[in-house]
């Protein structure tokens, strides 16, 4: 028999940097909706988000008008929103990602912080990275809520060490990226490896509209660099390419150098487009079609790595770099921050038409790491009581 859920973990509240556009995040949603059920027993979670389109509707609790307006009347919607979904939850759950790099005076953090304070409603944060800080006061308030938090997985060794140095009291487990998770979720079984193609090849691309750590001379050079890459590439090999734009949203995402990317090979081949609006399951069913991978999304890289499909990612953040050396990717597969030449992009791409190199970490071990987010938690079904 299934034993009975834990009080706490019968309708949480999944928050995170949701609505937003993202395919990455939107993943998040869909593996926590399934291993919360899964694993916690969780009756009735719900997502601090907008409908998404790999949800059910009753699954998302914001109103996304909030989301269009923005500015000052934005923020006390979502704020207020994200107040009455606390009052019919059982906890609060941080779902995945770089939560906890920022946190400025007013963020909504202090809010769950102070319900569960105020509630004796416990908090998770589940597939998560600590820092890099972005200014000293964040880590003061950041480490000031994470110390409230009664369990922690994390996604990278550097958080977990950012957490013992800290003196966490609470649960703290080193685990996974959620997305580990995500084959799973969708029902599916880890995909094979992509064979070598006697045909013509697809190469799948993400890049990054926006990096707010690099100046503007350097990232339209990185962009130059890999969209020539990408160019080279298909005037030299029987290649095909599909642009991936994981992020959509109107000021934050990645639209404008898709379309750049689009235009440069537009005509050299066959181009197809899967953006965030037509969903996570979407994105990773035309992910596992592909034959090879250039990306700079990092959810861009785990959906290839996960797909079985050989890839380079660009390493723009700290957490890029984690992620490869956490799956032992191959050196003759690595670029740097700034590709300096395309005729690098093209070298690395053209070795993958014929390259055997695959990461040294499996896809089930990967998923494994993922899994205990969840099934270290007090709340998993069959564990010890929660201190709460």
């Amino acid at each position: 028999m299934r034993p009975e859920p834990a009080p706490a973990a019968r309708s949480p509240l999944v928050v995170g940097y949701y609505g937003m556009d993202n395919v990455g995040d939107n993943a998040f949603c869909v593996v926590v909706d399934w291993a919360l059920r899964a694993y916690w027993g969780s009756a009735a979670p719900v997502f601090a988000a907008p409908p998404l389109v790999d949800l059910p509707g009753d699954r998302t609790g914001m109103d996304p008008r909030w989301y269009v307006r923005g500015g000052v009347t934005g923020r006390a919607g979502t704020l207020l929103n994200k107040a009455a979904l606390l009052r019919r939850s059982s906890m609060v759950v941080f779902g995945g990602g770089s939560v906890f790099r920022e946190m400025g005076p007013l963020s909504e953090k202090k809010l769950f912080s102070f319900f569960s304070r105020v509630s004796g409603h416990p908090m998770a944060a589940l597939g998560v990275s600590v820092g890099p800080f972005l200014s000293p006061v964040a880590e003061r308030r950041l480490l000031d809520v994470l110390r409230r938090i009664d369990f922690i997985g994390v996604r990278d060794l550097a958080s977990a060490d950012i957490l013992r140095g800290a003196g966490h009291p609470g649960l703290l487990v080193p685990a996974g990226d959620l997305a580990g998770l995500l084959p799973e979720a969708l029902g599916e079984p880890v995909p094979a490896r992509t064979p070598r193609r006697t045909r013509r090849a697809r190469l799948g691309v993400t890049l990054l509209g926006v990096d707010y750590e690099a100046g503007d001379e350097e990232s339209r050079r990185r962009e130059d660099v890999l969209i020539e890459g990408v160019r080279a590439l298909v005037l030299k090999e029987p290649v095909d390419v599909t642009v991936f734009v994981f992020n959509t949203h109107p000021v934050h995402g990645d639209e404008r150098v898709s379309q750049r990317l689009r235009a440069a090979v537009e005509g050299l081949c066959d181009v197809r487009v899967v953006t965030a609006r037509d969903g996570v399951r979407a994105c990773w069913d035309e992910m596992k079609r592909c034959d090879l991978g250039l990306h700079m999304r990092l959810h861009g890289a785990v959906f290839a790595y996960l797909a079985g499909v050989p890839f380079t990612l660009v390493p723009y953040q700290k957490k890029c770099d984690d992620f490869l050396d956490e799956i032992a990717q191959p050196a003759s597969l690595r670029l740097g921050r700034v590709p300096r030449d395309p005729a690098e992009v093209t070298r690395i791409l053209t070795a993958m038409l014929t390259d055997d190199a695959v990461p040294g970490l499996s896809r089930v071990a990967f998923a494994d790491r993922a899994r205990l987010n969840f099934t270290r938690a007090p709340w998993a079904l069959g564990a010890e009581p929660s201190p709460r």
